[in-house]
């Protein structure tokens, strides 16, 4: 079985950026911007989830607050050795973004990517399970490319994994919680993401308080855009954004 392990590339300009990758992946699902960002000179730290990166079984007992427990103990992590700290993840990554700027008003900055204030209906992530169901199998057979060599997830995935999500998404898009973000933001989601709800990005855009932020939704990219051909614009944004702060 293929592993997920955190991976940290050192930089020279003394600021850190902490990427959170998308649920039931892994931090090597963030690798791809990591190398892009490392050669602005961020020090850069992929980090895995709460539950991911070990051994499927992790997932049965894996809940939001654990995702949100070790995603401050990340963020803690790097405040510890880094004055200026910017966060970043994708989907589940980008909610925990939002969540740790709305409690660290210290953060420099956000990168929230695809993250979803609701799903769209019709994927596996929002599937109905018989109730006896504990596994739902997601192959790794036939991933090409960076997929192949990036998208690397359990076979089996914990169904009840999904409901912790729904939990996330719903202290994230609460009244008054998106509000309270004032650190500049760039939000990118793509316009043909077919597993958040693309207008998701338009609200988080629109309910940020932040007085620097900036919205980027190409027509093509996908959910995982992170991996697709729609990267290298989104990259190129997210840097120039981080430069002009």
């Amino acid at each position: 079985m293929q592993t997920n392990d955190q991976k940290f590339f050192q930089g020279n300009n003394g600021k850190a950026i902490l990427l959170i990758h998308g649920i039931t992946s892994g931090a090597a699902q963030m690798i791809p911007m990591a190398k892009f960002l490392n050669d602005y000179g961020y020090s850069v730290w992929c980090v895995n989830l709460a539950g991911h990166g070990t051994f499927p079984e992790e997932l049965l007992h894996t809940t939001y607050e654990d995702f949100i427990n070790k995603a401050e103990y990340d963020y803690k992590y790097l405040q510890k050795h880094f004055d200026t700290v910017y966060v970043g993840g994708l989907s589940t990554g980008g909610c925990l973004s939002l969540y740790l700027a709305a409690k660290h008003p210290e953060i420099a900055g956000i990168i929230p990517i695809s993250a979803p204030f609701k799903l769209v209906r019709g994927t596996f992530m929002t599937d109905t399970y018989p109730e006896d169901q504990i596994y739902f199998h997601r192959p790794m057979a036939g991933k090409v490319g960076l997929f192949k060599q990036y998208h690397i997830h359990y076979e089996d995935i914990a169904v009840n994994i999904f409901k912790e999500l729904e939990n996330l998404m719903a202290v994230v898009r609460a009244e008054g919680f998106i509000e309270s973000v004032k650190c500049p933001a760039i939000v990118i989601q793509a316009k043909d993401d077919a597993v958040a709800e693309p207008e998701s990005s338009n609200e988080i855009y629109k309910r940020l308080s932040s007085e620097k932020k900036e919205l980027y939704r190409p027509d093509y990219g996908e959910h995982n855009i992170v991996l697709t051909e729609g990267r290298h614009e989104a990259f190129r944004r997210t840097a120039l954004f981080l430069e002009s702060l």
